[in-house]
């Protein structure tokens, strides 16, 4: 070892002595003197510069400028480099030395003793203050050490990038604060953050992963996350993005981000998404977005990048299918009448009844367990983040034992209040001894503090506000109510005891007792016009900033909304009435009266989606929203789109089309789904006139637009006739590609992706064999005494499942298996009064969950693998 060390010594000697020569020194000098433009020649024969007291001999030369301008320049470098030398040339010859000796004592002025308390004080406050700041700083704001994020998996490439450089990234290695991930076209990579959370990133996505104190944020900078929040005991997960801030403490989410905004769906779970000031609550099956440009989309779409799709979407289906089957529980029978209705206040703005839910809830957790025990899926996704089979079984448990003693339905009332609305809920009690049970099941749960049992005596000497946590239960001999207002309840016990009150002689309650007369199942009536009136002061503020809009919209005359949902015989009945003040105008008008909906005539029966309408002219429809957007003498909406595109908007375009239209996905949905429009018309000729001059039109701003390097594409109209049929392509003449083919007969304009599209809608409509004329549509119609309406949505996805099933396996496939034997067509009708909209459906409107045809269009997209479990 000291062999080594000798060596080594040796080594650093030799490299220590070894020096250019004095010729190398001088080439050196020269090539350096020619490139600065500093003469070197008078400089050869001074005494070379080894050390910082050869700087500080020249200072007094350098200071009084009398040093050449080769020794300045090195000077000046120096002193730019070494902080010593610097010091030594501010103070002059002397060097800066500190006085370590110890300070003579000296007397403080004393302040007056009157004052030394105040100072004791004082001084002690501020310690406390510095105390608490640095408690603050060090719980909740400082940054902890460690590692943020471990990099659990990658598909594909990831880089981090930090201090400006890039290194790729494998299993194993770990974020820390300021660290940046980015991904590649065509890879994932799965994080585990340090607080447990798991994040799948998308392919070309960028984020970042920091820490405050309790809390953890992931900076999505642009692109796509799935998050598997962990449950946390303080602080949150947070997620953000340029636009908006995602909150969380244990769920499954997706959060998306893109050049037009951010979007965020929840899978399971409930998260709180701040956004342009606003503040929403989502819960699983929500989806919000941050700009009105960026459309909803199937929360199946939002989970299909993953390789874990199959257990998100296998989730999905096992919920649907729950959803399913307890939607096949009976409600109890029909009410035909309510002794609760006519002694309601006479201010009540909001009245829901529902029946007595015990016996269903208890059938309904039943099916839960068995759905539980069937699913290892739905096992694992009850086993994250959820409360555990007891906790549910003893809340369904006291509800069942509750409704025992209660009448055939509970009613909850919103009242008309001064400071805020005020809710209760009423039930008839039919047997004694419900006091004891709700005090016996608050004091099990450790609740009794918060949740208070009354009597019409202790009630008189009971307060309290809506504004507190407790709650009130007031059992009298024949009702109960439930509320978190004693006044509210002193006010519905002196009207109990006072008997009828009028309301149900009530314009408002002569609505309600209408729906008893029909048979209540469940019963929402709420009183909108009233409700606006009396919103909160910041709320009518708020909407003032389009109260002009409003008034000429003419939804302001929405006087009530009544639904209703009851089920006779098994099967189920469905209303929803929206009435007006008077006669409908402008939006509100939009819809026609009910009558023969020709654009029917244009799908088949194998149809999976239509939704067909009449509206009212579309030439009316113009002046309304003319009428809307006008400001003062200025020029309309209208007039500037006259101006761009060449023609008329009101005259040769809406006043060219009928009030009939229909959307419809009509044949195979793979691998382009079959989908028309058919439009009514009045004068074809001028309409397609029109069109071609929009197209014209069109055609030249995109050019001029690519002339300024757009890459807008140019479109073409090209007819052509086939079997006396004139058939139009429009073809993008960039792209060489047809992108949409119409047609017109018999008044109407049929619009499809492909010809032969076309020809089978012509078809159809001349063999009388469409989806308007089966036996099997009209069934599906509401019984009453429309013999038409105005508007019709249908669905039937069960076809469309079926062949493509043969993808799926496992527990995703039973439960989409099931869902498909199951699902039945179903149709909702509206019709169009002259003071009113009416909704109807006597489908089961939740038989079937819509997500699932989403999962499965998605997964069979070109380009996506199929995996099988």
């Amino acid at each position: 070892m000291n062999r080594k060390d000798d060596l080594l010594n040796q080594a650093i000697e030799a490299v220590r002595a070894d020096g250019p020569d004095a010729e190398a020194i001088a080439d050196s000098t020269e090539r350096i003197s020619n490139r600065l433009g500093i003469d070197m020649r008078r400089e050869s024969a001074v005494e070379q510069i080894r050390s910082c007291e050869d700087v500080r001999r020249m200072l007094d030369a350098y200071r009084k400028g009398t040093l050449s301008e080769a020794r300045s320049l090195l000077v000046k470098a120096h002193l730019g480099e070494c902080g010593a030398c610097l010091r030594y040339s501010r103070e002059g010859s002397k060097a800066a030395t500190v006085d370590w000796s110890a300070p003579a004592a000296t007397r403080r002025p004393q302040a007056p003793r009157n004052l030394r308390p105040a100072f004791g004080w004082g001084l002690a406050f501020s310690f406390v203050l510095a105390v608490c700041a640095l408690f603050v700083y060090k719980a909740y704001w400082q940054v902890p050490p460690g590692v943020r994020a471990e990099v659990a998996s990658i598909d594909g490439s990831a880089y981090l990038i930090t201090d400006g450089r890039d290194r790729k990234l494998a299993a194993g290695d770990t974020l820390a604060e300021g660290d940046r991930l980015r991904t590649n076209g065509g890879s994932h990579a799965m994080l585990r953050l340090s607080d447990g959370s798991t994040v799948e990133v998308n392919e070309r996505t960028a984020l970042e992963v920091g820490a405050r104190g309790h809390n953890m944020t992931v900076a999505l900078d642009g692109g796509d996350v799935i998050v598997q929040a962990a449950k946390r005991t303080s602080g949150h997960l947070y997620v953000r993005t340029p636009d908006c801030r995602v909150a969380v403490t244990g769920t499954v989410f997706t959060v998306n981000s893109g050049i037009k905004g951010s979007r965020v769906s929840v899978l399971e779970g409930a998260v709180q998404v701040s956004h342009a000031g606003i503040y929403s609550m989502l819960k699983p099956g929500d989806q919000i977005t941050t700009s009105d440009n960026l459309a909803p989309e199937p929360l199946e779409e939002q989970v299909s990048w993953s390789p874990d799709r199959q257990k998100y979407i296998g989730i999905l289906a096992q919920l649907a299918l729950l959803e399913h089957k307890i939607s096949q529980i009976p409600l109890p029978g029909p009410r035909y009448s309510s002794d609760l209705l006519p002694r309601m206040p006479a201010d009540t703005l909001l009245y829901v009844s529902i029946p007595n839910l015990g016996q269903f809830l208890t059938q309904a957790n039943q099916i839960f367990h068995d759905q539980l025990n069937q699913s290892e899926e739905l096992q694992q996704w009850w086993a994250k983040g959820h409360n555990n089979t007891e906790q549910l079984d003893a809340l369904v448990t006291k509800i069942h034992d509750i409704s025992t003693y209660l009448g055939d339905e509970a009613v909850i009332v919103g009242l008309k209040e001064t400071n805020h609305p005020g809710f209760a809920v009423l039930a008839d009690v039919q047997k004694s001894g419900l006091a004891d049970l709700l005090k016996k099941q608050a004091a099990d749960t450790g609740a009794a503090d918060n949740f208070i049992v009354l009597d019409e005596q202790s009630l008189a000497s009971a307060s309290g506000t809506g504004n507190g946590h407790t709650a009130y239960a007031l059992v009298r001999p024949s009702e109960v109510i439930f509320s978190n207002d004693v006044a509210l309840l002193k006010q519905l016990n002196a009207q109990l005891d006072a008997g009828a009150s009028g309301f149900a002689g009530s314009d408002f309650g002569k609505q309600i007792a209408a729906a008893y007369d029909r048979g209540a199942g469940i019963i929402l009536a709420a009183d909108l016009h009233e409700m606006m009136a009396n919103a909160p002061a910041h709320m009518a503020m708020h909407s003032g900033k389009h109260a002009a809009e409003m008034a000429n919209s003419g939804i302001e005359e929405l006087r009530y909304l009544i639904a209703e949902h009851r089920e006779t015989n098994g099967m189920p009945q469905n209303r929803v009435n929206l009435q007006f003040s008077g006669t409908r105008e402008r939006v509100a008008s939009w819809l026609a009266a009910p009558g023969a909906i020709g654009s029917l005539d244009f799908v088949s029966t194998n149809a999976t989606v239509a939704v067909a309408g009449l509206s009212k002219d579309p030439k009316a429809i113009a002046d309304d929203i003319i009428a809307m957007t006008a400001k003062g003498a200025g020029p309309s909406g209208f007039d500037e789109a006259n101006s761009k595109l060449g023609i008329d908007v009101r005259e040769d375009l809406m006043a060219n089309l009928g009030g009939d239209f229909l959307f419809a996905l009509d044949g195979p949905v793979l691998p382009t789904p079959s989908w028309k429009a058919v439009i009514e018309v009045n004068d074809t000729n001028q309409l397609e006139y029109a069109l071609e001059h929009l197209v014209q039109a069109m055609n030249s701003q995109i050019q001029g637009a690519q002339e300024q390097g757009s890459k807008a594409h140019q479109v073409a109209i090209e007819p052509n006739d086939a079997n006396g049929q004139r058939f139009y392509a429009v073809r993008d003449v960039t792209a060489g590609a047809v992108v949409a083919n119409y047609t017109f007969s018999d008044g109407y304009m049929i619009i499809a992706p492909t010809r032969a599209l076309l020809m089978d809608a012509l078809k159809t409509h001349a063999n009388g064999t469409s989806l308007g004329r089966s036996a099997a549509f009209r069934a599906l119609l509401p019984k009453d005494e429309n013999e038409n309406y105005s508007a019709v949505a249908y669905q039937n996805l069960s076809p469309v499942l079926n062949p493509l099933l043969e993808h799926f396996s496992g527990e995703s496939a039973d439960a989409l298996r099931k869902l498909a034997a199951d699902a039945r067509p179903t149709a909702i009708c509206a019709f169009g009064k002259e003071s009113g909209i009416e909704v109807a459906s006597d489908s089961r409107l939740f038989g079937f969950d819509f997500l699932t045809l989403g999962a499965l269009l998605e997964r069979n997209k070109p380009g996506h693998d199929i995996v099988r479990q």
